[in-house]
């Protein structure tokens, strides 16, 4: 499962999730295996300076990277609806670092 955490700076799992996902700066795509991380990667979110259409973009990339699942403090309504379409997994989660909410994620499973 790859699980992409927009991210409010460089991204890593030390980072905050950000409030915003369609210009949040980078992604931070962590892939886990059987409950376990296996991978972590920073990308560039091509939506964080996008003149318009910044969250269909956004979501392009984590369609090119092969996400199962999102999380961001909040979507735009045309991000998420594309994100539901292509079958991207929603979660929205505030105030907490990625490793808090990638923790949260899995203790769910």
């Amino acid at each position: 499962m790859k699980i992409a955490f927009a991210s409010s700076s460089k991204g890593g799992l030390d980072d905050k999730v950000s409030d915003q996902f369609g210009r949040c700066p980078t992604f931070t795509i962590v892939t886990v295996e059987n409950g376990k991380t296996v991978n972590v990667v920073a990308v560039e979110n091509p939506g964080h300076k996008a003149v318009s259409g910044a969250g269909i973009k956004a979501v392009q990339k984590l369609i090119d990277e092969g996400v199962d699942a999102v999380v961001a403090g909040n979507f735009g309504p045309n991000a998420e609806a594309a994100l539901y379409e292509v079958g991207i997994k929603v979660y929205v989660m505030k105030d907490l670092t990625i490793k808090e909410a990638l923790d949260r994620i899995l203790s769910e499973k």
